[in-house]
């Protein structure tokens, strides 16, 4: 029996480290002597690893060490491959659980090595353990893979019928459901293992307007083949905005908006041992239908105009993808590349009513039509390396080319009496170039007496340019019939170069008993040169160099002293400062007043853990952030700038959570997450009534039981619940707009399992929408009730 000291993989300890977002801490404790007494006694019962031992391994360690890019190299889906180990050493000694390096991480003896990692799955019991080192001394006896059925199918077919009174459109928008008749498969699931070690699966589900399939072979220590549809409908209430003055006071289009969103993919995987990892991949995405848009037109009644008619565009979007993954390691150097080209098409055209004015007749309408084609290529390669045991370091490279064209016309039609007259805009060519490096490295040091440093670079070039041309006329229709007035051509073309610097730093210190300190900063500078040019009839020319700085730091602890008791929190200040060196042609008057920008931002963050039992657990948090805008600008006539700095806007919030587990006694499981916010943004505009602070408050409460009634019945119930009143109050200048709404869901179920291959769920839905910003007319009460049956076989 080899005595070498357990130890975990190189990339194993990245692994674990990475997910748990902790340092390397904890490298040097791996290598520390185990104290063995510390370990649960392992189960007196004789173990079955079908019953027993599988369950642990596919809930808490597939994840990470399954047949693809296991961790380490360490698989522990089949018996040889776990006790042959990983990188470096077995991680089974079978009869030996003692001596087993599983058994000490999975234990948790190994201080921020804990399998598996935290937020992956839920960390063993006692009772777990005892049966894995049972397990292990027993032998590590494995199941055979052939034992059970070659072919398993399982089936849930639901139907159901969804009532709705009040707005229908909205329903349908906020819950992605249809009114009316619903039902098909909510899911099925067909595996068939193929030969010794293939295994094909096909799974989807099939409801009315969305529906899913997908198909995987895969062969062990070979590689699989993968590929699927799946298309779902997003749904769009057809209604403008609100005004109460108006009578209506809100308009709709009376069409049902909706886009149909799909796509179809098929990928090729090698995966070989000790050969590159690669996949192959194609992809086709689209959208279709007819989506809302908040381009509202404007409405006139009384002298009064308010942007409140409802708009709608046609969208045909199409985009094709390939990819290519690779993966692999060579002499202790893990290199990664990712390939993902795009060809996009995306064609829409809306109609607008671009002036409508009541009991005037025929209003003034826009048809608007754009086309966009483009492809985009991107590559990201990037290497990896354990240089030593205290550094693991890391660089990338990623390029990307976007090739674009574009068209855009504009026809407004205008009705005066006795005359018909279209104004037209075209823009039938558009070009666009853009071509991005990046660069970054990164390194991860320590630990050094408990602390540990990552810090890294990365520095973007990006070059754009883009040129094109339009052109404007007037045609006369019956009875005129003029083909072209008041005509006029321009070529207008813009370019920029943008360079980013970034620089991170996270700092970790871990010796204070249960705590952890951190301190994180973020730098950026940022420089911009760009030029725009446009000829007659609107002819200018600017010049415009911009530069940035960013100043993003944050520091605080999380510590939990006590076994029923954690806390912690942070705090962050962020400045972000832009520079405007405008150089423009006066002579055209075009506006390039703002010098100078800048944000500034504090953030405050407290949190508390308590389990105040074994029945009951509560973590309360508090936030709050205020934000600063100010804008310094050149002196304006008119007073509209006194010139100099002065503050744009304000944003101040508080923000409050809760979220409780209560488990009064087995068959009852209770939770709820409570969330408040009180904001705030403020605008300074000279004192225009048609800009006023949005404001107000933000509650939502999310609740859902868990009952087993008897060993074969399950009662669920779930209620959520929000409310908001944050709105712009300026109805002298403009519109109350802004959220203001109450919204209410209820959902009651009741699950029984009639046979072992047969169960059954009923399920009650109730959803409560009221909303005054639309004067009601986006309220809805709806019912819904669904019934499934789950069937397996055999």
């Amino acid at each position: 029996m080899s005595k070498r000291r357990p130890h975990l993989s190189r990339c194993d300890k990245i692994c674990f480290l990475v997910l748990a977002g902790l340092s390397l801490a904890g490298l040097a404790r791996a290598a520390s002597p185990v104290d063995v007494r510390r370990l649960p006694p392992a189960a007196t019962v004789t173990v079955d690893f079908t019953r027993d031992i599988k369950p642990i391994f596919e809930e808490s360690c597939l994840r990470c060490h399954g047949p693809e890019k296991p961790k380490g190299r360490l698989r522990l889906d089949n018996r040889a491959d776990a006790l042959k180990g990983g990188e470096n050493g077995a991680a089974i000694l079978p009869g030996e659980s003692a001596k087993s390096p599983l058994i000490h991480f999975v234990t948790g003896l190994v201080e921020d090595m804990e399998m598996p990692p935290p937020g992956k799955a839920k960390p063993l019991t006692a009772t777990q353990i005892g049966l894995l080192r049972a397990w292990i001394d027993q032998g590590a006896v494995w199941a055979e893979a052939a034992s059970g059925p070659r072919v398993e199918v399982q089936m849930a077919p639901t139907f159901g019928w969804v009532g709705v009174n009040g707005n229908a459109a909205k329903f349908r928008e906020h819950h992605w459901m249809n009114d009316g008749v619903n039902g098909g498969a909510e899911s099925f699931l067909l595996t068939d293992r193929v030969g010794k070690d293939a295994k094909l699966t096909v799974e989807g589900r099939a409801l009315v307007d969305d529906y899913k399939v997908s198909l995987t072979l895969e062969k062990k220590d070979l590689g699989f083949v993968r590929g699927g549809w799946e298309q779902s409908r997003k749904y769009y209430d057809d209604h403008g905005g609100y005004f109460s003055s108006f009578n209506p006071s809100i308009y709709s289009l009376h069409e049902d908006l909706y886009l149909d969103r799909g796509r179809v993919w098929a990928d090729i995987g090698l995966t070989l041992p000790d050969w590159p990892k690669m996949t192959v991949g194609y992809e086709y995405a689209y959208r279709d239908g007819e989506e809302a848009t908040l381009q509202w037109g404007p409405v006139t009644q009384g002298g009064q105009t308010r942007n409140i008619y409802p708009a709608s565009k046609n969208v045909d979007e199409r985009v094709h993808i390939i990819k290519f993954n690779l993966d692999h390691e060579i002499a202790g150097v893990r290199i990664e590349d990712d390939f993902r080209g795009e060809f996009y098409d995306l064609n829409t055209s809306r109609k607008n009513d671009a002036g409508f004015t009541v009991g005037s007749g025929q209003p003034k309408l826009e048809a608007i039509r754009e086309e966009t084609d483009y492809f985009h290529g991107a590559n990201a390669f990037r290497l990896e390396k354990q240089l030593k045991e205290w550094w693991l370091a890391s660089a990338g490279y990623h390029y990307s080319k976007l090739d674009s064209e574009s068209a855009f016309s504009l026809d407004t039609l205008n009705a005066p009496a006795g005359t018909r007259a279209v104004s037209r805009w075209r823009a039938p060519e558009v070009t666009v170039e853009r071509e991005s490096h990046t660069f970054n490295v990164t390194s991860l040091l320590g630990p050094w007496q408990g602390f540990t440093l990552s810090a890294g670079v990365m520095s973007e070039w990006t070059r754009q340019e883009g040129i094109g041309q339009a052109d404007y006329g007037v045609i006369l229709l019956p009875p005129f019939f003029a083909l072209r007035t008041n005509h006029a051509f321009a070529n207008f073309s813009s370019s920029y170069d943008r360079t980013v610097t970034e620089e991170s730093a996270v700092l970790r210190y871990t010796t204070i008993p249960f705590t952890i300190l951190f301190a994180e900063a973020r730098l950026q500078q940022e420089g911009m040169g760009e030029n725009e040019s446009d000829g007659q009839p609107y002819e200018f020319a600017r010049r415009t160099d911009v530069s940035g700085r960013l100043q993003d730091w944050r520091a605080g602890f999380n510590s939990s002293p006590w076994r029923n008791i954690s806390f912690g929190g942070h705090y962050r200040r962020s400045e972000k400062e832009t520079d405007f060196d405008d150089k423009k042609d006066d002579t055209a008057g075009y506006p390039a007043f703002i010098r100078w920008r800048g944000v500034t931002t504090d953030e405050v963050e407290a949190r508390l853990g308590t389990q105040w039992a074994s029945w009951l657990k509560t973590t309360v948090s508090y936030k709050y952030v205020q934000s600063e805008y100010e804008t310094a600008t050149d002196k304006l006539s008119g007073d509209v700038s006194p010139g100099g700095k002065l503050t744009a806007a304000n944003y101040d919030a508080n923000i409050y959570s809760l979220n409780a587990t209560v488990t009064p006694w087995h068959r009852l499981y209770l939770s709820g997450t409570f969330s408040y916010q009180d904001t705030l943004t403020k605008s300074f505009a000279n004192g225009d009534p048609a800009i006023a602070p949005y404001r107000g408050n933000l509650f939502s409460t999310v609740v859902s039981a868990n009952y087993a009634v008897s060993t074969n019945t399950t009662l669920q119930a779930g209620y959520s619940y929000s409310w908001a009143d944050y709105a712009q109050k300026n109805f002298s200048g403009g519109l109350l707009v802004g959220m203001r709404y109450e919204q209410h869901g209820l959902a009651v179920g009741l699950a029984r399992r009639i046979s072992s291959n047969i169960s059954a769920k009923l399920q009650y839905g109730l959803y409560n929408y009221d909303e005054p910003a639309s004067g009601g007319a986006n309220n809805y009460t709806a019912h819904a009730v669904f019934a499934t049956l789950v069937m397996r076989l055999p």
